[in-house]
C-alpha cells in the first residue's frame, strides 16, 4: 500500500489525534445547538395561551385587572359575559381588551400581542417565521 493513499485512518493521522483544536471545536459546535435548545424551549412557554376572558366595560366593574372571580356579583357578571363566546363581550361584539390569568404562566407572548380570537393567526405566522428562522 502506498502512504499517500486517501483513507480515513490516513486524514485523521495528518490531522492529529484528539487535541485541544478538535476540543474547542467540539465545544463551540455544542454551544450553537445548546442555544437553540434554550430558545424553542422558551418559545414553547413564551407562546403559551393562558386562559382568557372578555374584560368587563369601565361602566359595569371599573379597573378589572385579574382574571379570578372577586365576589358573586362579579361571578354573575362574568357568567353573563360567558354565555356568548370568550372572544364576544356582554352586548355580542368583538371584544378587544381581555383579562388573562396568570396563575399558571404568568405573562406571556400570547398576552402581549394580544394573539388570540381574531388575531390568533398572527401567532402561527409568528410561530413558522420562528422555525423557518431556525
Amino acid at each position: 500500500m502506498m502512504a499517500n493513499e486517501i483513507s480515513l485512518e490516513n486524514v485523521l493521522r495528518k490531522c492529529g489525534d484528539l487535541g485541544r483544536y478538535q476540543i474547542i471545536h467540539y465545544i463551540f459546535l455544542n454551544l450553537i445547538t445548546l442555544g437553540s435548545g434554550i430558545t424553542t424551549y422558551y418559545y414553547v412557554f413564551g407562546v403559551a395561551e393562558p386562559s382568557y376572558r372578555c374584560r368587563l366595560p369601565l361602566n359595569i366593574w371599573p379597573y378589572e385587572d385579574q382574571y379570578q372571580l372577586i365576589n358573586t356579583t362579579h361571578h354573575y357578571l362574568i357568567n353573563q359575559l360567558q354565555q356568548s363566546s370568550k372572544c364576544n363581550d356582554i352586548n355580542g361584539s368583538i371584544c378587544k381588551d381581555f383579562v388573562y390569568d396568570r396563575s399558571v404562566f404568568g405573562r406571556t407572548f400570547t398576552e402581549e400581542g394580544n394573539y388570540i380570537c381574531q388575531n390568533s393567526l398572527k401567532k402561527t405566522w409568528l410561530s413558522t417565521m420562528y422555525q423557518v428562522g431556525g
